[in-house]
This record gives C-alpha cells, structure tokens and sequence, in this order.
C-alpha cells in the first residue's frame, strides 16, 4: 500500500522543483534580454564607427 507520508513528501519536493525551474526559466529570459540589449548597442556601436570613417 501507499505511504502517505512519502507521497506528501514527493508532491512537496515536485512543487519545490516546478518552483525552481520556473525562476530558472524567468533567470534565462532576462539574461537573454540583456543579451540583445548588449547586442543592439553593439550594432549602434559599429554603425556609428563605420559612419565616422
């Protein structure tokens, strides 16, 4: 028969790995943000230099 006290413990620690994944995957979406931020001043960069020769 089932332990109850396992399954608790097992819905308790897939609730604390849902939650885990979830700020890992909001982490990469604002590293992936800056990224393209960084690549945008990246490109204004090159584009101003390239005009200023």
């Amino acid at each position: 028969m089932f332990d109850l006290n396992k399954l608790g413990d097992m819905a308790k620690l897939a609730a604390q790995a849902k939650e885990i994944q979830e700020k890992q995957d909001r982490t990469q979406r604002e590293q992936l943000d800056l990224l393209r931020k960084i690549s945008k001043q990246l490109d204004d960069i090159l584009t101003a230099v390239r005009e200023g020769k």
